[in-house]
């Protein structure tokens, strides 16, 4: 089972790192939040892809143990 805070925390860290600010009506907002709010499906589904590429890599490599520390392999 997958920890979903910690997973949420790293995908919103990358969407933040990665990607400028978005400004509407003069304010500015963090991508994460902005994506979240704006549209949450798509938020979901990027989140659900993140996941995806993450366990791929605990998987193949032990990466990312952190995450899916309670999973039997």
């Amino acid at each position: 089972m997958v920890n979903e805070l910690l997973l949420k925390e790293m995908y919103d860290d990358m969407l933040d790192s990665c990607y400028p600010e978005v400004e509407i009506g003069g304010l500015k907002y963090v991508q994460s939040i902005a994506l979240y709010r704006i549209d949450p499906i798509a938020y979901q589904v990027g989140l659900n892809d993140y996941e995806s590429s993450l366990r791929s890599d605990y998987e193949n490599y032990g990466h990312y143990s952190d995450l899916f520390s309670d999973e039997e392999e």
